[in-house]
């Protein structure tokens, strides 16, 4: 892991973690979750949106990586573009299409294999989706200090920090980032793998 690139892209609109993605102008959309499905969030509190739609806040607050998928496709539906790049949200869990275009704004979930903190602040991951595609993921320092600073210390208490356990493999990994092409670095070291650079994440047991 200490050979992996940083990418050190400046990323502008992204100044409140719990409001990441939120889009200027109220849509339609057919992919939303279900009212079934946000029952099951419904722990989770919500504010008005820039759209004046109630929107979840406090997404580090998620029980688990599927908890939290529910809330960023309340917020960012995949069929409508939004957020602070106006892009579509892409959400990954088990596998990257061949033809996915470099800075695409993806929503990834996968187990980690292998963390740890890299020499410049940042922590790298990497992780497999559910067919078994190797992903590598970065959070830079900037964004991986502003996490730790925006978490609430009585939050912290009830219901643990948004990162946990960012080096224990076996833990699922989730969150918002964009995807740099294949200019990460495999396990194997053989190989190059998908690079994704990480806005913000939870690690979970589930």
């Amino acid at each position: 892991m200490g050979a992996l690139l940083v990418v050190s892209a400046v990323l502008v609109g992204c100044d409140k973690l719990g409001s990441l993605g939120l889009g200027s102008q109220q849509q339609t959309s057919s992919q939303r979750p279900t009212p079934q499905e946000l029952k099951r969030i419904g722990y989770l509190s919500q504010t008005a949106g820039a759209d004046g739609r109630k929107v979840f806040d406090h997404l580090d607050r998620a029980k688990s990586c599927r908890d939290l998928q529910l809330a960023m496709r309340w917020n960012r539906p995949p069929d409508i573009p939004s957020g602070p790049f106006n892009k579509k949200m892409i959400y990954l869990s088990t596998g990257l299409p061949a033809d996915l275009p470099k800075d695409s704004e993806v929503f990834i979930t996968g187990t980690i294999k292998r963390g740890q903190s890299l020499p410049s602040g940042a922590w790298g991951w990497s992780i497999t989706l559910g067919d078994g595609t190797e992903v590598q993921a970065i959070e830079p320092a900037e964004y991986w200090q502003k996490q730790e600073q925006e978490q609430d210390p009585q939050q912290q208490k009830e219901s643990g920090a948004a990162i946990v356990k960012p080096n224990e493999p076996g833990r699922k990994l989730c969150g918002n980032g964009i995807y740099q092409g294949m200019t990460g670095k495999s396990l194997k070291g053989d190989r190059s793998a998908p690079l994704v650079e990480v806005l913000f994440a939870i690690d979970r047991r589930r």
